[in-house]
């Protein structure tokens, strides 16, 4: 039997590992739950950016 990765949990963990790389993503430094969903949707648009 051959390993075959599932397809969707590997884009979730390759997700995760691009925000690690954003230093206010890495730990727990938000107190309000709205402001770490905003640094999300902040690293998401950088890293699309990126790929322009």
């Amino acid at each position: 039997k051959n390993f075959q990765p599932i397809h969707k949990r590997w884009i979730i963990e390759r997700t995760f590992a691009w925000f690690d790389n954003h230093r206010r993503l890495c730990r727990i430094y938000e107190l309000l739950i709205e402001n770490e969903e905003e640094m999300v949707k902040v690293a998401a648009i950088k890293h699309l950016l990126d790929k322009i």
